[in-house]
């Protein structure tokens, strides 16, 4: 099958997103199984990548140039309902799948669709559909949710179904032996828990943090989090990049203290490949991605409660085996295999 996936937003290397993480593994899957996959995205500018891409188009008259990213083919410029009969005939795609992500994901979609080429939407967040609703604009589309509590909500909201596909993870590619030598906190904006993972760390010095920036963005609360962060003895301070590896080596408890509507929890799935646990709020779908790996929180708990439960999984010896045994079991689920996503991924748009 040729498929072609349309992503709204910027796509990696420019964003280090879940969405597009996601997509990357998800191409790549593919690709090994005997499919072809590429992706057509947006472009941000005044970057190498730019310059090379818009020099490309100079030189071959198109508005959305093909490049290699590690091996998959890449689309990428800036108007997308414009450009799609250029990129159609030069992928000759079987069916487009359009990823959520932003306001204008349901325009995208029903563009796609206009084309006559077979198109499905697959719900990767759930702000726009709450937001703008629009369900017509998906008339006759497939619709593919990344979770069960997607696939609810999606339900609530306009009345369709949705198949359920959670994000595609090669865990071989995550899974590392930990020296598990602290805690770590992905993203530390304030929609995701930032300061209660401040707090933590200021409540539990004798505990090591490790606090990772995951988008370049000029937020002025991570801005005020790093400053009173650096006061800390025990916290360490690390800017946005793709070697998760890395930080995973050296994690014993990943932190998800999230205050957002998360539709899956992708960092969850990349730690438990390597049997870390999580202690995460009992909020969404955090609670589908987590399982039996870790601890719940409910999101609006006082700091004492996610005091205790860290000092459990830090103290105690029993407690963090049992948990880190269950994140490994439950990241090697036959149906959380790559193979297996990629193969159930591919039933639902036949």
């Amino acid at each position: 099958m040729r498929i072609l996936f349309v992503n709204p937003r910027y796509y990696l290397p420019q964003l280090l997103g879940g969405v597009e993480t996601t997509t990357f593994d998800l191409v790549r899957q593919l690709t090994q199984m005997g499919h072809t996959a590429a992706v057509m995205c947006q472009i941000a500018k005044h970057d190498t990548l730019w310059v090379r891409n818009r020099l490309r188009s100079r030189l071959t008259g198109r508005a959305f140039p093909a490049d290699d990213y590690r091996g998959t083919r890449v689309y990428r410029g800036y108007q997308h309902a414009s450009a799609l009969p250029e990129v159609l005939a030069d992928f000759r795609p079987e069916v487009l799948v359009v990823a959520g992500g932003a306001d204008w994901a349901f325009e995208l979609a029903a563009a796609c669709a206009a084309t006559g080429v077979r198109t499905a939407f697959y719900f990767h967040e759930l702000v726009a559909l709450r937001r703008l609703g629009q369900p017509a604009l998906l008339d006759g589309m497939r619709l593919l949710a990344n979770s069960s509590y997607t696939a609810h909500a999606v339900r609530e909201l306009i009345g369709r179904e949705a198949t359920v596909i959670p994000p595609l993870v090669d865990r071989d590619a995550y899974r590392v032996e930990s020296s598990r030598r602290h805690v770590t906190m992905v993203n530390p904006r304030r929609i995701k828990g930032g300061q209660v993972a401040l707090q933590l760390a200021q409540a539990c010095p004798d505990i090591p943090f490790v606090f990772r920036e995951a988008w370049h963005t000029h937020d002025a609360f991570v801005a005020e989090l790093r400053s009173s962060a650096r006061t800390l003895a025990n916290v360490t301070w690390q800017p946005p990049t793709q070697d998760m590896l890395g930080l995973y080596r050296t994690t014993r408890i990943l932190l998800v203290p999230s205050e957002w509507e998360e539709t899956w929890g992708r960092v969850v799935t990349e730690a438990q490949a390597s049997g870390i646990p999580v202690l995460a709020s009992d909020y969404a779908a955090l609670p589908e991605s987590v399982g039996p790996g870790g601890i719940l929180i409910p999101r609006d708990a006082p700091l004492t409660e996610w005091a205790q439960a860290l000092r459990r999984m830090w103290d105690d010896p029993q407690v963090y085996e049992e948990l880190s045994a269950r994140a490994l079991q439950h990241s090697s689920l036959p149906e959380a295999q790559p193979a297996a996503r990629a193969a159930a991924f591919i039933a639902a748009l036949q």
